[in-house]
């Protein structure tokens, strides 16, 4: 019994023991198990994550390589913004709202060659201009005395009548003194009514005792604060010229001239403070004066046009209390601006009418840096460029009601049409996030974007005042900007009149020398009929005698 028992116990003992075994290795792989599948979890974490930053950094990389396309068109590209024309026959490819079409893959479309600017290979010339208004000189030439008769038989050449003339245009600078001798008298009576030696009365000087002449100064102004030429440029050309003089002695002068122009800046102030309508921008500028409170030598340069004045203020902030301050207190009208927020904190009572160049740009920058949005940015140039048309259009025939009204309705529609397109799009989830970027740029500014329809003599951009400030920008180029607070207000005084002189169409230098010659004969003060020398009271012969020449107009 006792071997039968063994016999059938040692299979069971072996079974149970085999059961154990494979429960305890159910059991490891369940662990295992368990271990794979947290691990698994935690990895799929991890993968979530890296895609979120791959997705993050694609977008990035994206956004930094737009960057750099746009810096490389800023820098090597043309400076121009007009669009060429497309290629005839080239149809555009029609872009989706997420800007993903097959198009966007394709080459770029080539583009007709250029005209050329200027007069055409076979065109028929103007011939010399003759400079009729230069003052001439005549200079016989004539052959030597024994070159006057035939070298054959030595018989004299007779005088035919009339010359062979030809013109060349000299440049001469000529730097001279003017010794002014004033006569002397002794009286010859008895009555000592005139006691002693009386002399011929002094000419008149801008600076008394100054050494300089009307002229140099006026022509100092102009080389500096027109030309932008730095002062020791100018006292390099005069070396050359056979004259040194100190760098000090041209700066003291200076000095003295900006009082005499400071009555002229108010003026003008007083002027643009009046208008209901300004156009602003501002620039940084340079001041290398440690000034209490302030850190570091940035200042900004702001100008503001109006209609017949473009005024320059020198500021150490670029904060809206300067279009605050320049504006006074409750101003009433429209400014044409970029989308600074400076301008937007004016009050109620201020309208901005946004720049459409500068809302045209987002559209470029897409258009230029994202190849597959590249379709999608040149839809939105081509309705920006239509609305320019338009409006160009309809400001044709603002003297003619019935066309003005036809234009004005196009204009309008067009308008309207973008404002839906926008909408629209913006409404796509699959919209990019550079393009959204920029719809949504321009819903945020779109009351200011469209004043322009309801008042047609605001400008659809703000052109105007980033071309009065190219001659900052090269002066700042030349110079650096201003070595004290002094010479930056000077610097802001003649910015300010010599581009308000150029906008009324008045040559600078003829203004300078009648206005210094005034100030000198009131013994280097400014005149006290100060208000005849501002450009809006002049009479028409007055204009036309002080007409800007050609190449300023």
């Amino acid at each position: 019994m006792r071997v039968c028992d063994a016999e059938t116990r040692g299979p069971e003992i072996e079974l149970r023991q085999e059961a154990h075994y494979w429960r305890a290795q159910h059991a490891r792989a369940a662990e295992r198990k368990a271990a794979w599948k947290d691990k698994a979890q935690r990895l799929k974490q991890v993968v979530r994550r890296q895609r979120a930053q791959i997705g993050e950094l694609t977008r990035e990389l994206e956004a930094a390589k737009a960057r750099i396309a746009w810096l490389e068109q800023q820098v090597f590209g043309r400076k121009s913004e007009q669009c060429p024309k497309p290629e005839p026959g080239r149809p555009d490819p029609t872009p989706s709202l997420d800007g993903n079409t097959d198009a966007a893959d394709e080459p770029e479309p080539r583009h007709a060659p250029r005209r050329k600017r200027g007069k055409q290979p076979g065109a028929k010339g103007y011939g010399r201009k003759r400079r009729q208004d230069l003052p001439a000189e005549e200079v016989v030439h004539d052959f030597p005395e024994d070159q006057r008769q035939c070298p054959r038989c030595g018989k004299p050449f007779d005088v035919f009548p009339g010359t062979e003339d030809s013109e060349q245009i000299e440049w001469e600078v000529v730097l001279s003194r003017r010794i002014h001798k004033r006569t002397r008298y002794v009286p010859t009576c008895d009555c000592q009514a005139v006691p002693g030696i009386v002399t011929a009365p002094c000419p008149p000087k801008l600076i008394p005792k100054g050494m300089f002449a009307t002229s140099f100064w006026v022509r100092l102004l102009m080389e500096k604060f027109l030309f932008q030429r730095p002062l020791h440029r100018v006292r390099k050309v005069l070396a050359l010229e056979g004259l040194s003089v100190s760098q000090g002695t041209l700066t003291g002068g200076l000095q003295r001239i900006g009082e005499l122009l400071q009555p002229v800046y108010t003026r003008i102030l007083e002027r643009s403070r009046s208008a209901n309508h300004w156009k602003m921008d501002e620039t940084r500028w340079l001041v290398f004066e440690e000034v209490e409170g302030k850190e570091g030598y940035r200042w900004w340069l702001w100008v503001v046009i109006t209609d017949d004045t473009v005024v320059f203020l020198l500021e150490p902030t670029r904060s809206a209390q300067v279009p605050r301050d320049h504006l006074g207190e409750n101003p009433e009208g429209i400014i044409n601006a970029d989308r600074y927020s400076a301008y937007k904190a004016l009050g109620l009572k201020i309208l901005i009418a946004f720049c459409w160049v500068h809302v045209r740009r987002d559209f470029v920058r897409v258009r230029d840096g994202y190849r597959k949005l590249r379709p999608w940015g040149e839809s939105w140039v081509t309705r920006i460029n239509e609305l320019f048309t338009l409006n160009d259009q309809r400001l044709a025939v603002l003297l003619d009601p019935d066309a003005f009204q036809e234009k004005d309705r196009a204009l309008r529609d067009a308008v309207d049409a973008m404002a839906k397109q926008r909408d629209r799009e913006l409404e796509d989830p699959d919209l990019r996030k550079a393009a959204r970027k920029a719809l949504e740029s321009l819903r945020n500014h779109w009351d200011g974007c469209i004043l322009f329809v309801d008042h047609p003599e605001i400008p659809m951009d703000n052109n105007e005042s980033e071309r009065r400030l190219r001659d900052p920008a090269v002066g700042r180029k030349n110079y650096y900007g201003s070595g004290s607070v002094w010479s930056g207000a000077l610097t802001a005084i003649c910015f300010t009149i010599f581009q308000t002189l150029l906008k009324n169409g008045i040559d600078p230098q003829k203004w300078f020398f009648a206005y210094f010659e005034a100030c000198a004969k009131n013994g280097g003060r400014p005149p006290e009929n100060l208000d005849e020398f501002m450009p809006w009271n002049l009479s028409e012969q007055q204009k036309d005698a002080w007409r800007c020449p050609e190449p300023f107009t």
